[in-house]
C-alpha cells in the first residue's frame, strides 16, 4: 500500500469514528459520578466524626461505592442507622450500590460516613477531603465543611 493510500485510509476511518460517536451521543454525556451539600459536624480529636452528603450516579448502570477514606481519621467506613423493633443500632454497609440515575442521600439518621479516631479536631470553618472509591476502579473527592451547630441544616 503507497503512501498515499494509508492516508486516506486513516483519514476516511477517522472520519467514520466520528459520526459513529457523534450519533450515538457518548461523548456529550457525563456520567462522572458527583457528590454535593457535603457537611460535617465538629467533632474532639481522637474522636468519633461525621460525613454527610448527596452521591449521584449519572450513569446508565449501577455504582457501587466500596470504600472510604481520608487524612483526617484512622479510617472512614460508611455506615446506616436504621430501626429495629423501636431501638436505632447502625451497621456497616461494606458496599453500597446507587441505581443507575438515582442518588444516595448521607444524611443524619440514615446513611452516613463515620469518621473514626480523628487525627485533630474537627472545627467550624475546617474543609476536610474526602475520597470515595468505586468498585468500577475510580474514585471521587469530596470537599466536606465542617459547620457549628448553628449551621447545620
Amino acid at each position: 500500500m503507497n503512501a498515499r493510500v494509508r492516508v486516506a485510509a486513516v483519514i476516511i476511518s477517522a472520519l467514520l469514528s466520528a459520526v459513529v460517536t457523534a450519533c450515538s451521543g457518548e461523548s456529550a454525556v457525563d456520567r462522572t459520578p458527583r457528590a454535593h451539600s457535603a457537611w460535617s459536624r465538629p467533632a474532639d480529636s481522637g474522636a468519633v466524626g461525621v460525613a454527610y452528603f448527596v452521591l449521584v450516579n449519572h450513569d446508565t448502570v449501577p455504582l457501587a461505592l466500596s470504600s472510604v477514606n481520608t487524612p483526617v481519621a484512622r479510617a472512614a467506613e460508611v455506615h446506616e442507622t436504621m430501626q429495629h423493633e423501636g431501638m436505632a443500632h447502625m451497621q456497616a454497609r461494606p458496599t453500597l450500590e446507587v441505581a443507575a440515575g438515582d442518588s444516595a442521600v448521607f444524611n443524619a439518621g440514615g446513611l452516613h460516613v463515620m469518621l473514626i479516631d480523628l487525627h485533630h479536631a474537627l472545627v467550624a470553618g475546617d474543609s476536610i477531603p474526602l475520597t470515595l472509591h468505586f468498585a468500577r476502579g475510580d474514585s471521587l473527592l469530596v470537599r466536606v465543611g465542617v459547620r457549628s451547630a448553628t449551621g447545620l441544616p
